[in-house]
Protein backbone atom coordinates (compact mmCIF):
# COMPACT_ATOMS: atom_id res chain seq x y z
CA UNK A 1 0.00 0.00 0.00
CA UNK A 2 2.66 2.54 0.74
CA UNK A 3 4.05 1.92 -2.74
CA UNK A 4 0.93 2.83 -4.59
CA UNK A 5 1.14 6.26 -2.50
CA UNK A 6 4.43 6.50 -3.24
CA UNK A 7 3.89 6.27 -6.80
CA UNK A 8 1.11 8.39 -6.98
CA UNK A 9 3.29 11.85 -4.98
CA UNK A 10 5.76 11.15 -7.80
CA UNK A 11 2.96 11.55 -10.73
CA UNK A 12 1.17 13.78 -8.93
CA UNK A 13 4.43 16.04 -8.35
CA UNK A 14 5.62 15.28 -12.23
CA UNK A 15 1.85 16.77 -13.01
CA UNK A 16 2.51 20.28 -10.76
CA UNK A 17 5.30 21.07 -12.30
CA UNK A 18 4.97 20.59 -15.95
CA UNK A 19 1.27 22.34 -15.26
CA UNK A 20 3.33 24.97 -13.59
CA UNK A 21 6.09 25.29 -16.59
CA UNK A 22 3.94 25.19 -19.36
CA UNK A 23 1.84 28.14 -17.78
CA UNK A 24 4.99 29.98 -17.14
CA UNK A 25 6.06 29.41 -20.57
CA UNK A 26 2.53 31.21 -22.08
CA UNK A 27 2.43 33.54 -20.35
CA UNK A 28 6.06 34.65 -20.82
CA UNK A 29 5.15 34.52 -24.72
CA UNK A 30 1.92 36.35 -24.13
CA UNK A 31 3.78 38.95 -22.72
CA UNK A 32 6.35 39.02 -25.30
CA UNK A 33 3.88 38.77 -28.39
CA UNK A 34 2.09 42.13 -26.46
CA UNK A 35 5.18 43.82 -26.08
CA UNK A 36 5.72 43.33 -30.18
CA UNK A 37 2.39 44.39 -31.14
CA UNK A 38 2.23 47.65 -33.21
CA UNK A 39 -1.60 48.30 -32.72
CA UNK A 40 -1.03 48.25 -28.68
CA UNK A 41 -0.41 51.79 -27.78
CA UNK A 42 3.21 52.37 -25.82
CA UNK A 43 1.40 53.83 -23.25
CA UNK A 44 -0.27 50.74 -22.55
CA UNK A 45 3.29 48.57 -22.72
CA UNK A 46 5.10 50.01 -19.96
CA UNK A 47 2.17 49.81 -17.51
CA UNK A 48 2.95 45.59 -17.37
Amino acid sequence: MNSMFIIGSIIFTLYITGLLLIVTKGHNEQERDMMNDPEIPESFKHKY
